[in-house]
């Protein structure tokens, strides 16, 4: 009976680091991608989350008296994830999620044309609810920024992610991993600015008022 080895770790998107991984199933592939390679599969439970992944690695063959063989390349199914949420990601309202989710999931999967687009569609529906339909999208940005909900900076980010996305949509444009993470970067961040960041002051504004309702009055 095979002991499992508990010393190894991997990626699990679920808990965002590596974690020790338990091994529920082991195959290895002999019919070789190269004569010098052969291929070990590993179905495997995290040991903190319990999530399951499939963990495909390729080795190489050395030669007599050469020692282990060598580690080529690991490749993970569900693929790992591209970028990470951010912290407050669950706090956007459903629709929105609903729009990022397919994002994310585009980028696991290197869906880099999808994903951009996917980046201008979001950003758009927030424009929307936040100044209504007003046309281009030049117009809907202008408008955001003279109500004071971005500055003029974050109106030429917002530009460039929606110039990108519709280059994506219309022009072939295919970003490569640096653009990707940062059109995310900019698109996390006007989410942040626009959606989250008044609700966090919000709620500030709350705990400030019951303790200033709290506090005894000078006499």
């Amino acid at each position: 009976m095979r002991i499992p080895d508990l010393s190894r770790k991997f990626h699990c998107n679920q808990c965002e680091r590596e974690t020790r991984h338990l091994p529920m199933a082991r195959g290895r592939n002999d019919n070789k991608i190269t004569k010098d390679t052969f291929e070990m599969y590993d179905v495997m439970r995290c040991t903190e989350c319990y999530n399951i992944k499939l963990c495909i690695e390729q080795f190489d063959i050395p030669g007599p008296m050469m020692g282990d063989p060598e580690l080529l390349s690991r490749t993970y199914y569900p693929p790992l994830s591209f970028r990470t949420k951010p912290n407050w990601y669950s706090q956007l309202n459903e629709n929105y999620r609903l729009i990022l989710d397919e994002v994310y999931s585009a980028l696991d999967n290197s869906l880099y044309c999808l994903a951009s687009t996917g980046t201008r569609t979001a950003i758009d529906q927030l424009i929307v609810e936040k100044v209504g339909d007003t046309g281009r999208f030049e117009d809907k940005i202008k408008a955001l920024c003279d109500k004071g909900i971005i500055d003029v900076d974050e109106k030429d980010l917002l530009i460039a992610v929606i110039d990108a996305g519709s280059a994506s949509a219309h022009r072939g444009f295919k970003p490569d991993d640096d653009d990707m993470n940062d059109m995310m970067k900019i698109t996390e961040h006007i989410f942040y600015q626009v959606y989250i960041k008044p609700i966090e002051k919000k709620a500030l504004s709350d705990k400030a008022i019951k303790l200033k309702n709290k506090t005894p009055k000078r006499k």
